[in-house]
């Protein structure tokens, strides 16, 4: 070979190396969360407080979520959105707060009676396709309550019937329109979801960046497992809140135990929950993508089925354990082993995987969330940067004590909307919020009340009297249609009295359930405390 082609092949396999070493560095990273429904701080086998024994359940068993927990990072003070799933759903799509986005908690009414549509928001799939549009984008599971995740840039889903927007019902049901149930092997959806995500890891690994949501309806009520692993429990040593009626045979138990306090079939289904997290752990690591996959396991909003450790509180109200929850990632350079006390939120996921993505596209101007990419790569020392002072919740519902609450730096102050009672808490020293503090640091209850107050005005939140107003109005069509359903039921019967009677009884049943709901309405508006 001559001296000028020995040149050219070396400036050749040079530029070959150069290449492939530019292929190398703009590999982007896959990202994979799995979101549980109505999962407390304290449900799982993982302590997310090292040193507190009651951040850990003594029953329920989660040895995949500790083999991640093991390579990855746990938090301490992690937090969902909300404490009912719907907004939580939302925000941690859009990076948004509920208040922001004017979803604030389960049927909104307010959102419901204006229409509000979120199709133009910048959701986690468009920050990831705008960074790479090779990105390959899924959602599978429960979606955000009224609006197709097919519309938010999604481009793979499992919403499988054309009205459908993959809410609770989906995890009951195979089909909407007649109610067929699931079958026994699969309840809640869980070896599905388990199946579907397995498949989409093994499709696209290696040949194209990919964002898969696995979004569980477990464990949200009505409660279901597989009877092999609720016996697996039965065989176990009784749990520290495990009672005798958690052991009677299936046909002497209560309904009501059974689809919503049964802890035998709660920690089953737990377990096959977690078997699907192990199974998408595993699909990584044979595809070989767990050095350029971030996993991220957290919960909705917090437990219902209580207690939630040392937390007080759940779901659907605004104390630790309504919106503390799990929180556990691993992924390429996130430390291993760790527990993190940095105060971390949903919504400062989407700013997180626009860093890790290194996208040059600009992130949407009124974000309330911030990367997390320094607290996962130095834990305690990192911080993370957000254009909004704090955390705020804004609650103004109308089947609890409507509330807003912040939490900046060690405290949490929430006040009552109607009533304008204020409760103080240090959530470092007093997470379980035993010591109310508010007559002792009037000072201090003045700056947090401010920010919270500044923050609301600017994202104009929603006004309690308006929600109440909406929601009687909605009763008010609920009768109304009730009503008519009735007559057009008689009308048909013609003068059949069995089944004049039957319409008859369906209508009082809505007609009490109407009453009990405005009565309810009413009680809060009165000022019923929290």
């Amino acid at each position: 070979m001559s001296a000028k082609s020995q040149k050219n092949s070396l400036f050749f396999l040079i530029l070959i190396g150069f290449l492939a070493l530019l292929r190398l560095e703009a590999k982007k990273p896959n990202f994979i969360i799995v979101y549980i429904d109505d999962l407390g701080w304290a449900d799982t086998s993982v302590r997310m407080m090292d040193s507190d024994p009651e951040s850990a359940s003594d029953f329920n068993q989660t040895p995949q979520l500790a083999r991640l927990a093991k390579r990855g990072m746990k938090f301490s003070n992690a937090y969902a959105p909300a404490p009912t799933c719907t907004p939580s759903r939302k925000s941690i799509q859009f990076g948004k707060t509920p208040g922001r986005l004017g979803y604030t908690f389960v049927h909104d009414v307010l959102a419901l009676q204006r229409k509000l549509q979120w199709k133009d928001e910048t959701s986690l799939a468009d920050v990831l396709k705008a960074a790479d549009e090779e990105y390959v984008t899924a959602h599978f599971g429960k979606g955000m309550g009224n609006e197709r995740m097919e519309t938010i840039g999604y481009d793979v889903t499992d919403e499988f019937e054309s009205h459908s927007d993959n809410g609770n019902f989906h995890g009951e049901f195979i089909s909407l329109k007649n109610r067929k149930p699931l079958p026994a092997d699969n309840p809640k959806r869980m070896a599905s979801l388990k199946e579907r995500s397995v498949n989409f890891v093994h499709k696209h690994s290696g040949k194209r960046p990919f964002f898969m949501m696995v979004s569980h309806y477990a464990v949200h009520v009505p409660h279901a497992a597989r009877p092999d692993l609720i016996e697996k429990y039965r065989k176990l040593p009784r749990g520290k809140y495990c009672t005798d009626s958690d052991y009677l045979p299936v046909e002497k138990m209560p309904k009501g135990k059974i689809i919503s306090s049964w802890r035998l079939q709660y920690a089953a289904m737990l377990e096959e929950v977690d078997e699907g997290l192990g199974a998408i752990m595993d699909a990584v690591e044979k595809t070989g993508q767990q050095e350029n996959t971030y996993i991220i396991y957290t919960s909705d909003n917090g437990g219902g089925l209580g207690p939630n450790g040392t937390l007080r509180g759940g779901k659907a109200n605004l104390y630790e354990g309504g919106l503390r929850v799990p929180f556990v990632v691993a992924g390429p350079g996130v430390q291993q082993g760790v527990q993190c006390d940095v105060p971390i939120v949903q919504w400062d996921l989407l700013p997180t995987l626009h860093d890790y993505c290194e996208s040059k596209q600009p992130l949407p101007s009124d974000l309330d969330g911030g990367s997390l990419r320094q607290v996962f790569e130095n834990g305690n020392a990192g911080k993370v940067v957000r254009p909004v002072e704090g955390f705020v919740f804004h609650y103004p519902c109308y089947f609890a004590p409507p509330l807003s609450v912040i939490r900046l730096c060690d405290y949490k102050l929430m006040e009552h909307h109607l009533t304008g009672e204020r409760r103080l808490y240090n959530v470092v020293t007093d997470y379980g919020e035993r010591e109310n503090l508010a007559s002792q640091m009037p000072e201090k209850i003045s700056k947090l009340k401010k920010v919270m107050d500044e923050y609301l005005e600017s994202i104009d939140a929603e006004n309690v009297q308006d929600v109440y107003e909406a929601r009687f109005a909605e009763l008010d069509q609920f009768e109304k249609t009730a009503r008519e359903v009735h007559k057009r039921a008689v009308d048909k019967a013609m003068g059949d009295p069995v089944k004049i009677a039957e319409a008859d009884e369906r209508l009082q049943s809505n007609l009490i359930r109407f009453d009990k709901n405005r009565k309810e309405c009413r009680e809060n508006m009165q000022g019923k405390t929290f």
